[in-house]
């Protein structure tokens, strides 16, 4: 797309770009498989100091450990983690001895997790692929979804997530996973920024963030739109689905799930009130 037009801007287009869109609109740009975006997410999964495309490494270590307290795992078992990223979560099973999968759509992850954690860790296998073509059945005990991912698809996704998942588990199997929940507040609003170089491209670009909230269902959004020198522009859209727990569980329950446990977190902090997040783990019914 371009916003330079026989050398005068395209007011059309960039309003375009920067208009509100009707809820869960894809954005225009690669986001996990661009080359230059997927480097800067591995350099953001590899600080552990930050929280950002990965949780902190302290946050890791405690949410790990309560997993795999919670679901007993140990070298019988057989584990899916969805988004691995390059395979922080899965090095912290693989210590139990079970058999652990790791998928991800950037194949720079991937191959990272494979180059890192495989050597190490024989029992572990890493796929480049979109989680919601899983094709799995009847395979593993245990399925994680980590760092609110389920939030970011949109209710026709989410809804294909839970049949593929609810058929690759066996039977009694357990899916762990996080979510947002309605108490939470975007902490982003509007903002316009020049960059030399930086997460969204190696070149020169402007970066025009506008925040926005829809009430149904109730989710919030990021749009980022990333203009070139010469006016190639792209919007890369984020959203955020926040759930109350009724209606989180209502929907395991028409998947097949029961839910067995709900924390805070998956560091499993008590569930109160005000939590900003669900840490949730549902038994294949």
């Amino acid at each position: 797309m371009k916003i330079i037009e026989n050398n005068k801007i395209a007011l059309k287009t960039l309003e375009k770009c920067l208009a509100r869109p009707e809820i869960f609109t894809k954005g225009t740009a690669k986001f996990w498989d661009d080359d230059h975006i997927s480097g800067q997410m591995l350099r953001l999964h590899l600080n552990p100091d930050i929280e950002a495309a990965s949780k902190t490494a302290a946050t890791i270590t405690a949410e790990t450990a309560f997993i795999i307290d919670t679901t007993a795992m140990n070298g019988g078992k057989t584990v899916l983690d969805l988004g691995c990223g390059p395979g922080l979560y899965v090095k912290e099973f693989a210590r139990t001895g079970a058999k652990v999968t790791g998928i991800d759509l950037s194949a720079r992850s991937v191959r990272h997790a494979a180059e890192t954690v495989g050597p190490e860790y024989p029992d572990t296998t890493f796929v480049n692929m979109n989680y919601l073509d899983l094709a799995y059945r009847e395979t593993f005990d245990i399925a994680t979804l980590i760092f609110y991912d389920f939030g970011a698809l949109d209710p026709g996704e989410q809804r294909r997530l839970l049949a593929r998942v609810h058929a690759a588990l066996k039977d009694n199997g357990v899916f762990v996973f996080d979510v947002m929940s309605r108490n939470w507040k975007n902490p982003l609003g509007s903002g316009v920024a020049i960059h030399q170089s930086g997460f969204w491209r190696p070149d020169p670009y402007i970066e025009i963030l506008t925040a926005f909230s829809y009430d149904d269902p109730r989710t919030e959004a990021r749009q980022y739109a990333i203009i070139g020198e010469r006016g190639d522009t792209e919007v890369i859209r984020i959203y955020i689905r926040l759930f109350g727990l009724e209606e989180i569980i209502r929907l395991l329950a028409d998947h097949n799930f029961t839910v067995e446990k709900i924390f805070k977190n998956l560091k499993g902090d008590p569930l109160d009130e005000r939590a900003e997040t669900y840490a949730i783990f549902a038994r294949k019914a």
